[in-house]
């Protein structure tokens, strides 16, 4: 295809809405596929394929529709009336983060082939020959910025494109041009860097010849494995003067933040790891900056190198980068540990306690956040949590193992959900069974749905959420009450009224019985016996008195259990 001609797609959402540029395409058949896909997929929507050429003598593109589709007629789309102004200017410009940032995002495909970051594809000759023999990568990356560019200040894509072809022809220019005069610094390979990095800041000061200086010692190398200790190596060679060594340090953490800003540079960094957990670990170490941790054993030797440079706080461009890294792992929807779920919310637990305590303004705590209540939602998914109750013996097993996954999630709407297969779990025939009739003396299954219900209340679940759950637990305690008759044998028997109901309170109070019927029903039951007592004068003698004395305790103890679990 021509770099003169390309072929735009518009789509409009719907009648109200207005044209939007969507993407400039470099062949005919990819911007068919693309307009055809988007009014398949939005039904009111309308689409045009506009094919643009360049018109030599008037310097700028002609359009002419190739194709239209959708729900409505098309009127001419408006020409753009903000001027077109790039953010970069002059060659320097490019050199600037934004501006790399940019190179990479447009030039990843081809620059992780040759492997090589932008850094170097400013400095380098051979690599600038090497981009413009490689077809239209050049082209179609100028493309994505004019496009980005025009939507961003509503301005016309052609414009941006001719501002782009003499921005770059000006920097390709200049590259050839200070390569061939050998204005760009050479040293020879074994020369120190410290060596390097001394004359320059003695000659000129300037960052573009340390950079072209450094990207013409990365040269010799063909990996970004072998360019990262290349790099470690110069971060360990600095000037021992201050100025001079902050002056190479700053090249240094830029260049490295490069290499591991791609996603063949940052698996250079971390090596292979076996699953998407062991991934997030390493990167939580480089970012701590723990060299001796024990998820970088098995790291190559860059890892721990540069989790040293990070923890003197050397390398703040790299930590950076590794922060995003860590969001942007962590938001991924793979499991973190595909073949077990237990192992998974060990892991998620530790990440998060231990990112939560470094998190700074590069980690900030709310993206932290949101990525662990993102992860926690698919912990909740039916798939997830069918292989967790696996193998669980009982209703209660299951039940305990949900209420330890509260523990380990985030966001009050994830903590609903988990409520909500606690009680489907609890409501089932099956638990009834289970608790009602099951195993064990009655005493013993009351207090194990005590126990289930106590661990609710202090959980972090929505209010309603938690009241239903204890009310669930209460309400299957009333069932064993009712059909194994065990608060009628405490009160049989030849005892003293106080002695019954002090064994009633006790009961209510020592964790036996769950809060709500069961309590307030022993609770009625033992207010009973003591009217019968008093009428009957044992609260009179000195025992009468202090068993008197103990039951007010246990009512108080009782009283305030409610009001704390309401």
């Amino acid at each position: 295809m021509s770099g003169k001609i390309h072929y735009e797609v518009f789509f409009k959402k719907n009648k109200k809405a207005g044209w939007a540029l969507i993407e400039a395409c470099p062949d005919r058949d990819s911007a068919l596929k693309l307009a055809t896909g988007l009014v398949t997929k939005h039904k009111d929507g309308s689409a045009r394929v506009t094919k643009e050429k360049y018109d030599e003598d008037s310097r700028s593109f002609r359009a002419v529709t190739v194709y239209e589709a959708g729900a409505e007629k098309y009127g001419a789309i408006e020409e753009k009336s903000s001027d077109a102004h790039l953010p970069c200017l002059t060659p320097d410009d490019l050199s600037k983060p934004h501006a790399r940032d940019t190179i990479r995002r447009v030039l990843t495909g081809w620059l992780e082939r040759v492997q090589a970051v932008p850094m170097e594809l400013l400095h380098r000759a051979d690599l600038v020959e090497d981009l413009e023999a490689s077809g239209t990568d050049l082209q179609h990356a100028v493309q994505k910025v004019a496009v980005a560019s025009a939507r961003e200040n509503d301005a016309n894509v052609q414009t941006f494109v001719k501002q782009l072809n003499e921005l770059v022809q000006k920097a390709l220019g200049r590259i050839y041009k200070d390569a061939r005069d050998k204005r760009l610094p050479s040293y020879p390979k074994k020369t120190p860097f410290r060596d390097i990095a001394n004359d320059i800041y003695g000659k000129d000061k300037r960052p573009y010849s340390l950079r072209a200086a450094m990207a013409d010692r990365l040269s010799h190398e063909r990996k970004y494995a072998d360019k990262l200790e290349v790099l470690l190596d110069m971060s360990d060679g600095l000037p021992e003067d201050e100025d001079a060594r902050n002056f190479a340090l700053a090249e240094v953490d830029a260049y490295i933040a490069e290499v591991i800003s791609f996603d063949a540079g940052r698996e250079a960094m971390l090596g292979q790891c076996k699953d998407l957990g062991e991934t997030l670990e390493r990167l939580a170490c480089l970012f701590d900056g723990d060299a001796t941790a024990d998820a970088l054993n098995l790291a190559p030797r860059a890892s721990k190198r540069l989790a040293k440079k990070i923890e003197s706080r050397e390398l703040e461009a790299c930590r950076s980068v590794i922060a995003a890294a860590l969001l942007k792992e962590l938001e991924r929807p793979g499991r973190l540990r595909p073949t077990s779920v237990r192992d998974e919310v060990r892991l998620a637990r530790d990440l998060a306690a231990r990112l939560v305590i470094v998190a700074d303004s590069l980690l900030p705590a709310d993206a932290l956040i949101k990525a662990f209540t993102a992860r926690s939602a698919r912990l909740l998914q039916t798939d997830t949590v069918d292989e967790y109750l696996r193998n669980a013996n009982d209703p209660n097993e299951e039940i305990e193992r949900l209420l330890a996954l509260e523990e380990n999630l985030v966001g009050e709407t994830n903590k609903a959900k988990l409520a909500s297969y606690i009680r489907g779990i609890a409501g089932s025939s099956r638990a009834e069974s289970h608790y009602v009739r099951g195993e064990g003396q009655p005493l013993e299954r009351l207090a194990k749905l005590t126990a289930l219900q106590t661990r609710v209340l202090r959980g972090t679940y929505p209010k309603k959420d938690k009241l239903e759950l204890a009310g669930s637990f209460d309400a299957l305690g009333m069932k064993i009450v009712d059909e194994s008759k065990i608060l009628n044998m405490v009160e049989s028997g030849d005892r003293s009224c106080l002695d019954k109901a002090t064994a009633l309170l006790r009961l209510a109070t020592g964790g036996a019985l769950p809060l709500g019927h069961c309590c307030s029903d022993a609770q009625a039951r033992a207010i009973r016996h003591l009217k019968f007592a008093v009428s009957q004068n044992e609260t009179l003698s000195d025992e009468g008195r202090a068993k008197l004395k103990g039951i007010q305790i246990l009512m108080k103890q009782l009283d305030a259990a409610k009001q704390q679990a309401a």
